[in-house]
């Protein structure tokens, strides 16, 4: 695919790429972003684009201008857009959400980056094996996933693909859990157990226990309870996908325990890693990217 990286003649002297949200003043992404584009000299800068819901359509037929490479997309509108959007990508298609969105000749392509990006956040943490075509296997691994909403989507549709050995997920609306747990099944031969009571958890062998909730985001609480992730052995990976704070009461809890664990920020540089290629066509300058974010 081809892509602009130069500014032509009849465009202002920059291009430009952002983060369409409601709210997205708080984001971290112009930070690390506009760290990788100007490491590779592309003349483009990394806006925030605050959003409300009437006014998604307007901004959306705006990334079809000469100057726009693209945009990424955060809540509340992951799923909204994917209607407003020229060419779907089949996982962004599978999984219903949108978060990376690519200007390519006047046509709005979809991408959905979270969930690549969630397992090469596990494999910078010692967590599966990549292959030589680049591909990420879980197997061996027992996945437990938190949470049954827009994030909990991606994380499952990812851990599956990566032929994860089982998939748990707990939620505490069960019907939510079962039907996120149909969904993937579509594309999934192996086992998917839904839960609504953290207490029926037992430890399997190679856990990785996810958090795809907001809790924990504010105040000492953990979307398990201590006493159930007490029963994890020692070799129990435990990833938060909240960035902010760097330690929810989770992982402290964790870390406490002995068990390995990790906050959000990797899957966060990994998912707007592969964003930045797919806007460019270039490798992301990942280490720079890094640096600007830590």
């Amino acid at each position: 695919m081809s892509r602009k990286v130069k500014p032509k003649s009849s465009t202002p002297p920059y291009l430009r790429v952002g983060l369409i949200g409601d709210p997205v003043a708080h984001s971290y992404s112009p930070r690390f972003q506009q760290a990788g584009l100007d490491a590779l000299g592309i003349p483009a800068r990394y806006e925030l684009w605050h959003t409300p819901d009437t006014q998604l359509l307007e901004r959306v037929r705006s990334l079809c201008q000469k100057d726009c490479l693209g945009a990424n997309v955060t809540i509340p509108h992951k799923e909204a857009v994917l209607p407003l959007l020229d060419i779907i990508d089949p996982l962004a298609e599978r999984i219903g959400a949108v978060n990376t969105i690519v200007n390519e000749d006047d046509y709005l392509h979809g991408y959905n980056t979270d969930a690549p990006g969630l397992l090469h956040a596990l494999l910078e943490n010692g967590i599966g094996t990549m292959d030589t075509h680049g591909h990420i296997s879980l197997r061996g691994h027992t996945a437990i996933l938190l949470g049954a909403g827009g994030a909990a989507r991606g994380a499952a549709f990812g851990l599956v693909g990566a032929q994860v050995d089982r998939l748990i997920i707990l939620n505490r609306h069960l019907e939510r859990a079962q039907m996120l747990a149909s969904d993937v099944q579509q594309t999934y031969d192996g086992p998917v157990f839904s839960l609504s009571d953290p207490s029926f958890l037992i430890s399997h062998s190679s856990s990785i226990i996810i958090n795809a909730t907001s809790v924990g985001m504010h105040g000492d609480v953990s979307p398990l309870p201590a006493e159930v992730l007490a029963r994890f052995d020692a070799d129990t990976f435990v990833y938060d996908m909240i960035y902010n704070p760097i330690q929810t009461h989770l992982l402290l809890q964790a870390r406490t325990m002995g068990l390995r664990a990790a906050n959000g920020l990797s899957m966060l540089l990994h998912q707007g890693a592969l964003a930045f290629t797919l806007w460019t066509c270039r490798p992301a300058p990942i280490e720079v990217m890094r640096s600007a974010l830590l």
